[in-house]
Order: C-alpha cells, then sequence, then structure tokens
C-alpha cells in the first residue's frame, strides 16, 4: 500500500477499535513519509488516548517541528509534557497560546496558575459524572467536589485533562467549559465516606457543613447536589427539564445521604460526635468508608510492582 492508502487503512482500523492496527499502519505512511505533518499528529493522538505519553510526546513535537501553526499538536504536547512533569518542555508549548508556566528549577515543583473552577467529566466505563474541580494549569485540575464512591475519584485527586471542552455548566451566572478527564496525575490521601442520617431541617446539615470545613475535610449532599443527566445534557448545556425542580426536590427531606472526604475514620468520628452533641436530634443511621486512600493506593502498589 501506498502513504494514502495506509494512512485510510490506519483510521479505518482505529474506528473499529483495533488500535494495533492502525499504530502499525500509521508507522508504515510515516516510513514512507516522515515529514508528513498529519500522520505525525495523528499517531501522537493515538498514543494520547492510549496514555503512551512518551511517544505522544515525541510525535507532537515532531508535528510542530513540521507544522509550527498546529495549534493542536502544541497542545496535545503539553499535555503529554504534563503527563510526564517536564516542566521546561510543557512551558514551551503553553507559551504558543501565551500562558507562562513559571519554573522553579530547583524543587521540580509543580506549578499552580490559580485558573479557575471548572467542570471536569469523569468517565470510567459506563460510569460518568461530572465533578468541580481547581484548574492548575491548562491540563491539570484538583478535585474539590467529593465525588460518588462509584467515579474511583477522590476529593482532592489532581486529574490530567483533555484540552477540547465538551459542554457547560453554570457558576456564578456564567456559563463555564467542561473538560473531559483523561487519567489520575496525583492520588490524594483522602477516604470517601457514606454518611446517612436523619436531619430534621437545614439547619442541622448546615452545622455539619461548618464543622467538616473547619476540619480539613470535605462534605457533599447527595441528597441535593447530585443530578441525573441525560446523555445529550452531560455532554451539552442542561436543558429545561433537568433546570427546573419539582415541588418534591424544594421540601426538605430530613432522610439525607452526605458524601465526607476524610483522612481517617477518628477524624470523622470526631466531628460527627460533636455534630450529634450540637443537634441531639439528629440521627445517625449508617456511617461508612465507600473508598478507602490506604487500600485503593495498596492497590496501585501492588500493580506498579507487577508490572515492573
Amino acid at each position: 500500500m501506498n502513504s494514502t492508502e495506509l494512512k485510510t487503512a490506519a483510521h479505518a482500523a482505529w474506528e473499529e477499535h483495533d488500535e494495533a492496527l492502525a499504530e502499525q499502519h500509521f508507522l508504515a505512511a510515516l516510513a514512507i513519509d516522515e515529514q508528513d505533518a498529519v500522520t505525525n499528529y495523528d499517531l501522537a493522538l493515538l498514543y494520547k488516548y492510549q496514555s503512551r505519553w512518551a511517544e505522544s510526546l515525541r510525535y507532537n513535537r515532531r508535528t510542530t517541528e513540521l507544522n509550527p501553526e498546529d495549534e493542536a499538536a502544541w497542545w496535545n504536547m503539553g499535555i503529554a509534557a504534563t503527563a510526564m512533569a517536564d516542566w521546561e518542555t510543557a512551558a514551551k508549548a503553553w507559551a504558543f497560546f501565551g500562558v507562562t508556566l513559571p519554573l522553579n528549577a530547583a524543587e521540580n515543583a509543580a506549578p499552580d496558575l490559580k485558573l479557575g473552577l471548572i467542570p471536569v467529566r469523569i468517565t470510567q466505563g459506563d460510569q460518568v459524572e461530572l465533578l468541580w474541580a481547581n484548574r492548575l494549569d491548562p491540563a491539570r485540575a484538583q478535585i474539590v467536589s467529593v465525588p460518588m464512591p462509584d467515579c474511583g475519584v477522590r476529593y482532592q485527586d489532581i486529574v490530567l485533562i483533555d484540552g477540547a471542552p465538551r459542554g457547560t455548566r453554570e457558576l456564578n451566572g456564567k456559563d463555564v467549559p467542561v473538560f473531559d478527564w483523561l487519567e489520575f496525575w496525583q492520588r490524594a490521601n483522602y477516604s470517601t465516606y457514606v454518611l446517612e442520617a436523619n436531619v430534621p431541617s437545614a439547619l442541622e446539615a448546615n452545622t455539619l457543613d461548618e464543622m467538616i470545613a473547619e476540619s480539613d475535610m470535605a462534605l457533599e449532599d447527595w441528597g441535593s447536589n447530585v443530578q441525573m443527566l441525560c446523555k445529550a445534557c452531560s455532554e451539552g448545556t442542561p436543558h429545561e427539564h433537568h433546570d427546573t425542580a419539582s415541588e418534591a426536590t424544594v421540601a426538605w427531606q430530613p432522610e439525607r445521604q452526605f458524601g465526607v472526604a476524610a483522612l481517617n475514620d477518628q477524624a470523622l468520628a470526631d466531628v460527627l460526635d460533636a455534630w450529634q452533641a450540637a443537634h441531639p436530634e439528629v440521627e445517625i443511621t449508617e456511617v461508612y468508608n465507600a473508598l478507602d486512600a490506604q487500600e485503593d493506593d495498596a492497590e496501585n502498589d501492588d500493580m506498579n510492582e507487577a508490572a515492573q
């Protein structure tokens, strides 16, 4: 096959989810014409979605050499460099977009540009959840919501995000873009606890929120803050039937389910004891650790050792 036929076959294989064959065809096409910027970019993109960051960085860099005005290649080079904590290369990539990345060569510290809150779409298999996060730089964000346990993400996890926004959410009266996550960049030490309680009014819930915040933990009222969306709304802007609250959701429901991010059992137990002392009318029905940070990290360590 000639170069054109190989590239066509590569894209056909990619669409059929045969990524190994797609890679083989792209490489064969480049063996014929290594100066083809488009094929270099396509191969880099394939590696990006496989989290093969060294290869993605290599071919994105080559694309920018061949086509210095290719914005997508510069952005994906920044993502790949960030995934590898190659801050010097990331700084060069973001400079193309007018973003200055401060470098601390002595400590090689990860930068925090304080780019504001953004919603991040976490997709793992069939599980999809939108979480609020502080954007640290163009390619990283730190989760500030308490995710549902099935999501697998924890409060304060830092995740790598893609560059192209898909959909919007409202924040302080303004639409902000939603970004898709790519993978974990750094795991946090927080565990996710589920707290089920009979809470007579919003007063008691607000007290718990304040106590949790003062103890360097985080609280999410899953009874009021979690909203199920259709696929179109998840990937776009929620439309009217999702934005209109019914009387049932407006009225206070005493049976509440909260998500709590805490570093350990005792820290949470101390706050709950103080909460019930302040509001003896509250009845805690169940508390359990639904996503244990230590167990999760141990599993990751075992997997890393097995891979070595």
